[in-house]
């Protein structure tokens, strides 16, 4: 048998075990990543070879245009998920979060549109227009910040944000024929599949409760960010107060987001992606 000592020692481990992980628990990874614009650059400078020493001068040179900065900018964005690598264009709504406007500017989003407009219909190399893209948020937006930002996730990266909810919630092949025919928002094992997914994915925390900023960053749509969603939401918890986190954030899908976002799109495409392979 186990000895007294030791039964006090396994106790004591198991208490501080318990206290690291309530300690740990509110911060989780889990599938999200926030990164700095000065940290994936550094990254991108050891894709490139490029030393501290060049890096620390194009900085302070204000980022010159040459080839290889702007091989390290457009390496940056895409690192970041400011860049559509599908449509070759900037995200402007990720972009905008590494930059902040001068305090009483109250100009600088037009001016930063108008720059981005004269770039946007001449003929370019991607990493040459993202550079320039890049430089119309440096020089018109704001100052550069240092703080780390949500990475939204890349179409992929979604598809296997949801498959592995599926995986998680051991849905069986039923359930995601069912899916796949779009028939999703009410089944029974829904609401769980879609708090897996969205704590994974940096949208809801049992502690916080629902992200709309990581939301917005992820998919671009602005009726997120008005007071109109934020009140809706803020209704939709009330209605399910005592439920549990799976409840509560079905009822602000279902009430306020289901029209917003594409998860219910996105759970059909990749239930009918399993279905079909098998």
């Amino acid at each position: 048998g186990i000895s007294t000592a030791n039964m006090r020692l396994l106790a004591s481990l198991t208490t501080l075990g318990l206290i690291s992980i309530s300690a740990v628990f509110a911060s989780l990874a889990h599938y999200t990543e926030y990164k700095s614009f000065p940290e994936a650059l550094s990254e991108c400078a050891e894709y490139f070879e490029v030393s501290n020493c060049t890096l620390n001068r194009i900085i302070e040179d204000h980022y010159p245009r040459n080839e290889l900065v702007q091989r390290l900018v457009y390496c940056s964005l895409i690192n970041l998920g400011a860049w559509n690598i599908e449509k070759h264009s900037e995200r402007s709504h990720v972009l905008q979060g590494f930059f902040k406007p001068a305090a009483g500017d109250s100009c600088y989003q037009n001016r930063t549109q108008n720059c981005l407009k004269d770039i946007s219909h001449t003929c370019k190399d991607h990493a040459e227009r993202a550079y320039e893209a890049f430089q119309c948020y440096y020089r018109q937006y704001g100052n550069l910040v240092d703080d780390a930002q949500y990475v939204p996730l890349e179409l992929n990266e979604l598809y296997t944000l949801v498959s592995t909810g599926f995986a998680i919630q051991n849905l069986p092949r039923c359930v995601l024929v069912e899916y796949s025919k779009g028939n999703i928002l009410d089944e029974p094992n829904f609401p769980r599949t879609l708090l897996t997914g969205s704590v994974r994915g940096g949208y809801y925390s049992r502690q916080r409760g629902i992200n709309i900023e990581n939301m917005y960053v992820q998919f671009g749509v602005p009726e997120l960010v008005t007071a109109e969603t934020r009140q809706c939401c803020d209704a939709a918890l009330k209605e399910v107060c005592d439920g549990s986190d799976a409840v509560k954030l079905h009822r602000i899908f279902k009430n306020c987001l289901k029209d917003l976002i594409p998860t219910l799109k996105l759970v059909e495409v990749v239930a009918g992606m399993i279905v079909n392979k098998c």
